[in-house]
Order: C-alpha cells, then structure tokens, then sequence
C-alpha cells in the first residue's frame, strides 16, 4: 500500500456533522476497545477533540493486514464499527499504532492529507493507540464552528462506559486536565458499581446512594440514587445505561426529577446511575420505561419519604403523627396540618387560618 489517495471528503447537505462529532467518535473507539478484550483503556483528549483525540489500549491488537483491511470498503475488522478508521481519515490526520499480543513488533498506519502511507513495522506495546490531529482540518468552517465538539458532552460519554464497565482500568486526561482514574474494580469488593462511582464522582454522593433493583425473565433494572442531601444545579450526574451502552431516555430522568422535586420542593438534580439489561428487538422500550418509572415510584414511598419524615422530626417541624386511616396519616406542621395519602404519597396541608374559619 503506497500513498494511496482518498475520495475528497464531503457532506450530503440534508445531513448533519453530529456523526463526526467528539462525543461520538469517543464512543466508536472505545467500543472498538472493548470489543477487542482491552481491560485498560487511556483516553486523551486536546482542544475538546479538534486537536487531538488519542484512545490507547491493552486489547488484542490487530496484524498489519487488519491494518490494511480497516481502511478498505470491504472491512470486517471493525465488527459493527466496519470503516470507522476510513471515515474517519476523511476528517482528520490519522495514525494507528498496533500489536498483537503474540508478535514481537507493531505496526504503523498513517493517513495524513488524505493519503495512506505504507504499513510500516515498529517498536509497539501490546494493544492498539489510534490518535486523531487535527479534526476537519479540511472543512475550515466546520473548525470554526465546533457545535459537536463540547467539553461536557465529551466527559459524558467517557464517564458513561466508566460506570458501564467497571472490570476495565480508565484513564482520561481532556484539555491537559485529569478527568478520570479509575482503576479496575477489586473483584471481592461488595458492589463493584458503588465503587465505581465513589471513583469517578465525590465519594459523598457514593455514601448517599439508595439501591433497587428488579429483575424479570426479560428486563433487569438495577437503579441508584442519591438522597435530599446530594442534589446539584445541573444535571451533571445522571445517567441511564442500556445493555452497556449510553441510552437517552428521556421519560425516566424526567420521571426521576419531577417526583423528586415535587417530594423535596427543592429546585435542584439529584444523582441518579440506571442500568438497564433487555433484548431491545424483543421488549418495547415503553414496557422498560414503564417498569423503571414503577420501581423509582415504590422506591421513593419507602425510602425518600421515611427520611423527609426523620429530617423534619429533627427539626421540630412536626410536633405529632396520627394514622387516623389504613391509607391516611394526619400530621401537625408549623403551618397547621397535612394530610398525607400513604397509597399514591399525596399530601396536602391546611393552614391554621383556614381551619379558624370551619368554626365562625
């Protein structure tokens, strides 16, 4: 393979650059880490990606001929990700560095100007470092107006598979500042999630977290979430993870926020880590929802409520509890009364002066 030119790269105008952006050339290359056995993954990222975005890995490596076929239409080595290294280079200047675990020698590929350069040997560790330079240097206007080059959505999408993965060693450094680095979950630790997340966020929230889970033939949800204590302006520490992967749903998180604002009448995000494992071709995504929404339901009635009511007894705030009802608890606040309905947790409250006025 001699300097072999590449098509000119172009955008369709009815499309969007968005499959080109940061978060999700992020999110092919450490799945193609992950798909190569890797449990070591070191990400580094300049200029929120338009400089450079470099994934380093311990995985099995690819031959130089994999090298070769990665690069060609008729790629097989990429599995689901098949020519992402050939799209890729249509973008950026491109260099793979690989080796398999059985070779004393790597292999070199470079793609720089739209060219591909000879497959050289070389001095390489076990595994595969892909460093992109200078994304869109041949799209001025796209580099001058990143809009999918974000720095928040860039440590989403890293502390995504972080949480998903906790039996593989991250590694990320994004605009010469370390972001993560977490080593490999110890495998008697009690709950490998918890520890995780007690890595990649403040330990605080980790000692706040509230777990449920449920499991079905077909669904398995495993849900944790921090207490009144730990809630934050933005939405930074929320997360929904399907089958190991990033997943939106925004039904949930606006389920989880709205039932707890309206709990707390707080005007702040609590932490939330949903997993989420079922056979997307087989389960409707509104059944999953559906489940989920019901477990954070019966969650919060047994766990948040019970701590509102231990929170505000510290406070002197309720002087006196009486269940005059199987489904009614009648409470005296500093206000006058609430009436509290335990089946669907309403509750409403009756202030002194309107109780005055009953009796004129």
């Amino acid at each position: 393979m001699s300097n072999t030119p590449l098509a000119e790269y172009s955008k369709p105008k009815n499309t969007e650059y968005e499959e080109y952006g940061a978060s999700n050339i992020l999110k092919n290359l450490i799945e193609f880490s992950i798909n190569d056995s890797a449990n070591k993954i070191n990400i580094k990222i300049e200029r929120n990606g338009l400089s450079l975005i470099e994934i380093k890995n311990n995985g099995n490596g690819l031959s130089s001929k994999d090298l070769a076929d990665s690069v060609e239409n008729n790629s097989t080595t990429l599995n689901n990700n098949k020519n992402i290294f050939l799209n890729l280079s249509k973008i950026s200047n491109l260099e793979i560095i690989s080796k398999e675990k059985n070779k004393t020698r790597g292999s070199l590929l470079k793609i720089t100007n739209d060219k591909i350069q000879p497959i050289k040997e070389c001095y390489a560790d076990i595994g595969t470092k892909i460093s992109l330079k200078d994304i869109f240097y041949n799209d001025n206007e796209k580099r001058t107006n990143p809009d999918n080059f974000i720095e928040d959505d860039i440590k989403n999408i890293i502390f995504n598979y972080a949480l998903a993965f906790p039996n593989i060693d991250f590694l990320a450094k994004l605009n010469n500042t370390s972001i993560i680095n977490a080593p490999i979950e110890d495998k008697l630790s009690k709950d490998k999630i918890i520890s995780r997340i007690s890595k990649l966020f403040d330990n605080k929230i980790a000692k706040s977290l509230i777990k449920e889970q449920l499991e079905t033939e077909q669904i398995k949800i495993k849900i944790y979430y921090s207490s009144k204590k730990q809630v934050s302006k933005k939405k930074n520490n929320q997360y929904i993870i399907v089958n190991n992967k990033p997943a939106r749903f925004l039904g949930i998180k606006r389920a989880f926020n709205d039932i707890y604002r309206k709990s707390f009448e707080v005007d702040g995000y609590p932490s939330f880590f949903i997993f989420l494992n079922y056979n997307e071709n087989l389960v409707e995504r509104k059944k999953v929802e559906k489940m989920t929404k019901g477990l954070i339901l019966k969650s919060f009635s047994k766990q948040i409520y019970e701590f509102a009511n231990e929170e505000r007894n510290k406070n002197n705030l309720i002087k006196s509890v009486f269940n005059f009802h199987k489904n009614f608890q009648l409470t005296e606040s500093k206000n006058g009364i609430i009436i509290k309905n335990n089946k669907n947790n309403k509750k409403i409250e009756i202030s002194i002066s309107n109780i005055k006025n009953l009796f004129k």
